[in-house]
């Protein structure tokens, strides 16, 4: 009996050892499955130009940077604090005049920066010859903080304006409206084509100043931009335009980004120019 039951248990034993490897193989095999399905829903989610759930969560990069790395799309946030500020279009006063059609590129709400002294961008549609005054004021002020004759631009589309070049520093948590005004009669103001926006000037949460010092050229821009920073993101994306002209992408990004403020027109005219 006892001979009957030490065979048994040895039998046992060898069954079980041949099995193991099969076992383990098998298990092998089924986690290289895994891993391949993992891998074809990344390239599947990549041509939608998405990313699965799971294999961010495997990443130890955050979800932010991920996002700001590979999505070349820029998604503009308004701030929640951003009151309504009143953009005002400069409409053409007739076509056989030939005035051209002038906007400030600032969304409708007061739109924010960083910096005390950025760069105001305006559109014009056409040249003229008539001369183009910018005004700087503060919303409840009197006397402006500057008005001056600006050179009129020599050939149509977004054209700039640096507040560096007139000595002028905001101050932060004041609303200030800023015009651009083109003067077909000098001696009647009241003919002025006049656009107008707001801009405030507010200082970076700690979190944010981090991520932008660790961050490239084209993250800070996604990091303005998600932030509601609408003067920054603008800017920085225009100044990356100016160094690389022949850039397409980020043509079609800034006309994504007039698109999202309700610039459509603006948006259309200028991603060739």
């Amino acid at each position: 009996m006892m001979k009957f039951l030490l065979f048994s248990v040895c039998s046992t034993i060898i069954g079980l050892s041949l099995i193991s490897p099969i076992s383990i193989a098998a298990s092998d095999q089924k986690s290289n499955n895994k891993s391949d399905s993992a891998q074809i829903m990344v390239k599947e989610e990549a041509k939608k130009g998405g990313q699965p759930k799971e294999i961010i969560r495997r990443t130890d990069q955050p979800l932010k940077q991920r996002s700001r790395a590979t999505n070349h799309m820029l998604i503009y946030k308004p701030p929640l604090r951003g009151a309504p500020a009143g953009r005002v279009a400069g409409g053409t006063r007739g076509a056989d005049q030939g005035f051209p059609y002038l906007c400030l590129i600032v969304p409708e709400h007061v739109g924010l920066t960083l910096s005390s002294q950025p760069v105001f961008y305006f559109y014009q549609s056409s040249i003229s010859p008539y001369p183009i005054e910018f005004t700087l004021i503060k919303k409840q002020g009197i006397t402006p903080l500057v008005e001056t004759r600006i050179a009129p631009p020599d050939k149509p589309g977004i054209q700039s304006v640096r507040l560096a070049d007139h000595g002028v520093h905001l101050k932060p948590g004041i609303h200030y409206k800023w015009f651009i005004a083109l003067v077909p009669d000098l001696h009647h103001r009241s003919k002025d084509i006049l656009a107008a926006g707001g801009i405030e000037l507010i200082e970076p949460p700690e979190k944010m100043k981090d991520e932008l010092a660790a961050a490239n050229i084209s993250q800070v821009t996604h990091i303005y931009a998600e932030a509601g920073i609408w003067y920054d993101a603008f800017s920085s994306l225009s100044a990356r335009i100016e160094k690389s002209p022949a850039d397409r992408d980020l043509r079609k990004q800034r006309a994504a980004l007039l698109e999202q403020i309700g610039l459509h027109q603006v948006a259309r005219h200028v991603i060739d120019e």
